[in-house]
């Protein structure tokens, strides 16, 4: 478990109580009475962009190998990429999902048919043209061209941008069509079905594929500038945010899938806490949250998170 901080001793009473009850973990976010339970040690740096400070943001890796990428659309923040500039690759895209950005329903991107390069899989604008692809890898490689954020979680209405900027390449990882087109598509879909009004306020969102680890990369696409891992397994993190349970309430679940076919539609096996996925990982996931709220809820035992989330 990556450890971010000591737990106050009222947390781990909290959660010893917790464990026994099966009970959501719920704060009260605007609630600064006692500073001592208000601090945040291991926050994003938003001295560059206070987009870093959102929520949905894991701990950035910095480094001068690494870039975050920012996608506006007409209503404010699309989504957000941590690409990694030498593996030629996504280490995750987060996004929220609210009432402001779920309106419905615009077609998937049709292909562009102007024959301008990569017209379905464009190269992304907001990335310096020195990192672009020359080539796309993905073609003839037998890997689908796998959304993160996916096409159907920015179907707005009103703004066909925010649907085209998910077809750029940063947002895409190599997934057998097994895989994407079934049980990935089961837990974006199993995503949008808690995007609803009844279940969230906002739900905080962040999608990878493991690309830091040679044991956890299958195989490498392409060559030279166009060279790209497949990854070995995919994740979601998932926070929710419902400030009618408690008085402002969180909770916590994340995904963990073994890159392979898999036409399952229960997703119940692949549930682990925060805590473990960060392990799993070597990700610093909502490190944005208030120390003793981040420690709850990432720590809730698995139990309590199938059973918060409607899985029992």
């Amino acid at each position: 478990m990556i450890m971010k901080h000591l737990k106050f001793l009222s947390v781990l009473f909290l959660l010893i109580a917790l464990a026994g009850c099966g009970a959501d973990v719920t704060f009260d976010d605007d609630d600064t009475t006692d500073t001592s339970l208000r601090n945040n040690t291991n926050r994003n740096n938003t001295s560059a962009s206070a987009v870093y400070g959102r929520l949905e943001f894991p701990k950035l890796r910095g480094g001068s190998d690494n870039v975050v990428i920012i996608h506006n659309a007409s209503f404010g923040v699309n989504y957000c990429v941590e690409w990694d500039t030498e593996i030629h690759a996504q280490r995750w895209t987060c996004y929220q999902m609210h009432p402001g950005n779920t309106s419905k329903a615009t077609d998937r991107k049709p292909k562009d048919n102007s024959g301008a390069e990569f017209s379905e899989y464009p190269n992304d604008r907001d990335l310096d043209a020195q990192y672009h692809f020359t080539v796309d890898p993905y073609w003839g490689s037998g890997y689908d061209h796998g959304h993160i954020i996916a096409s159907a979680d920015r179907a707005y209405s009103y703004n066909e941008q925010a649907n085209r900027q998910t077809f750029y390449m940063t947002n895409m990882q190599p997934q057998v069509n097994g895989f994407n087109a079934a049980v990935w598509a089961t837990m974006e879909a199993k995503v949008r079905a808690w995007n609803s009004n009844t279940f969230r306020d906002t739900l905080y969102v962040v999608k990878g594929g493991t690309i830091d680890d040679e044991k956890n990369i299958i195989k490498y696409l392409g060559g030279g500038r166009n060279k790209i891992p497949v990854p070995k397994y995919f994740f979601m993190a998932l926070l929710c945010k419902n400030k009618d349970a408690g008085n402002g309430g969180y909770k916590a679940l994340a995904f963990w899938i073994q890159h392979q076919s898999n036409d399952t539609k229960d997703l119940t096996p692949f549930v682990v806490n925060i805590d473990r996925l960060e392990e799993l990982t070597g990700i610093d996931f909502f490190c944005n949250l208030p120390d003793d709220i981040e420690n709850a809820v990432e720590s809730l035992p698995r139990e309590n998170v199938l059973r918060a989330w409607g899985f029992n």
